[in-house]
């Protein structure tokens, strides 16, 4: 067995600025999934924007700032994490 150290990843910088860019473009989340093409769905894009999940891939980040006519990283900064999807963890009291 192989120990992962860490995988490059995105972090999105706020799930606010996604939500204010998507709603100036015109975009749902359907939509948005549409133009970026093959491999970023809707789900993905829904919980980047719900901020649920923080981190995508580097093709799911540019992916979508190029569909949102956004400058490269944007939206998006390089995060390397330890965890095999990037999602964020929730605390439980």
């Amino acid at each position: 067995m192989t120990y992962d150290s860490g995988r490059l990843w995105v972090r999105l910088i706020s799930a606010q600025a996604l939500r204010q860019y998507m709603e100036f473009r015109g975009e749902t989340n359907r939509s948005l999934a549409a133009k970026t093409g093959p491999g970023v769905g809707r789900q993905i894009i829904g919980h980047l924007r719900s901020g649920e999940r923080t981190t995508c891939s580097p093709k799911t980040a540019t992916a979508i700032e190029r569909a949102l006519n956004a400058p490269p990283g944007s939206l998006f900064v390089p995060e390397v994490t330890t965890g095999s999807l990037g999602v964020r963890q929730r605390r439980v009291a």
